[in-house]
């Protein structure tokens, strides 16, 4: 195959280029009626500049920088050591640059590999992108697997199977399938995830539906939230509604309008719940705060605190706790706890229990030496239904 000659430092207009092009250090190409049509490769030993599109078969360039000002499209793939800079959209299979990547309109490749940062002011489709640094991107993005070691900033609606981030995320929403981020999370607007693992802080700002979520320190949502799993080591902070199946959190949880989980909830430290907290077993380590608290199991732990009401079919107040009023088929007060009412139809009272106001019962009970009942329990036909909560 013939090829064209570029001296070092040499400004040349061309336009159709058959065979390869070889191009000398600090070369500047002007092209003739706005491209340059190259039939085979591009070569280059140092940096260059290209005045309008090109076209070529690839671009290899050692130790220099390219910059398009215009579009670029190439048949097999771009290799640049240090900066590649394209003013228009780039449409390449394989992309390699171990500088920086920065691309002002559109994105199209398999394969994208960047030692340093990436830039994108339009939109992306890519199948892998993998870099070193930071990543960003302006416009609309449907990306495969993404791998970045630094931070990443997606500033329009995403499409991506898989995110891994060694720092931190900001993204505006969109859909994404799974998600590991050493760091921080934040999406701004709507978005579903099926499998997000964050060490830091996840922050939510509008409604998300999020299947499988693990977070190391802290989640934070705005508005609603639907889920399957979460497993929050720190703490929880839900600004709007929540549904979903099982929640695991070791600190706090906070919610200002209603929880409700189809399977169990765990607490390590306090829950605060504005309006209903629901579930099918529900463990809280500290204290428990609702309007109404209902699920099949319900356990406060030791030296805990309820305030509101609790409807299970089984209720534990665990010692030295405190409670107002429980409605259950299997009540058991341990010993030293403090209790305003109980409804139940069988009920456990251990030594040193204090019971401040009524007992209703239906089948049993059971009042160990000691217990302070200010009342006489009452063994009735049918319990009263959970009073009405503002």
């Amino acid at each position: 195959m013939s090829e064209k000659i570029v001296e070092k430092g040499q400004t040349v207009r061309l336009g159709k280029v058959k065979g390869n092009l070889k191009i000398g250090k600090d070369a500047t190409l002007i092209a003739d009626n706005g491209i340059i049509v190259v039939d085979g490769s591009i070569n280059s030993k140092g940096s260059f500049t290209c005045e309008g599109d090109l076209r070529a078969r690839s671009i290899r360039t050692k130790n220099g920088s390219v910059e398009i000002v215009g579009h670029l499209e190439l048949e097999q793939y771009a290799q640049v050591d240090n900066k590649l800079e394209v003013n228009g959209n780039m449409l390449c299979p394989e992309v390699g640059v171990g500088g920086s990547l920065d691309v002002a309109k559109d994105l199209t490749s398999e394969s994208v590999k960047v030692g340093g940062t990436i830039k994108i002011g339009g939109n992306a489709k890519i199948e892998s992108l993998q870099v070193g640094g930071t990543l960003k991107i302006y416009g609309e993005n449907n990306i495969g697997s993404i791998a970045v070691g630094g931070t990443v900033k997606l500033l329009a609606t995403s499409s991506i199977e898989k995110l891994k981030v060694g720092g931190t995320v900001r993204v505006t929403g969109g859909k994404f399938e799974v998600i590991k981020v050493g760091g921080t999370f934040k999406a701004s607007e709507k978005i579903e995830i099926d499998s997000i693992d964050v060490g830091g802080t996840v922050k939510l700002e509008e409604d998300a539906k999020i299947q499988d979520l693990d977070v190391g320190g802290t989640l934070k949502t705005s508005a609603n939230l639907e889920f399957g799993k979460i497993d929050v080591g720190g703490t929880i902070r839900i600004g709007g509604n929540a549904e979903g199946e099982t929640i695991r959190v070791g600190g706090t949880l906070t919610c200002n309008e209603n929880l409700t989980c189809s399977g169990n909830i765990k607490v390590g430290g306090s829950c605060t719940i504005e309006k209903v907290l629901t579930g099918d077993e529900i463990e809280i380590g500290g204290s428990a705060i609702a309007k109404l608290i209902t699920g099949k199991y319900f356990k406060i732990g030791r030296r805990g605190e309820v305030q509101g009401i609790v409807s299970a079919e089984t209720i534990i107040i665990s010692s030295r706790a405190t409670a107002q009023d429980l409605y259950g088929k299997e009540i058991r007060i341990e010993e030293n706890a403090r209790i305003k009412n109980i409804y139940g139809d069988n009920v456990s009272i251990e030594e040193g229990a204090r019971i401040s106001g009524e007992i209703l019962y239906t089948n049993d009970i059971y009042i160990e030496e000691g217990a302070r009942i200010s009342n006489e329990p009452k063994k009735v036909k049918t319990l009263p239904e959970p009073k009405a909560y503002d």
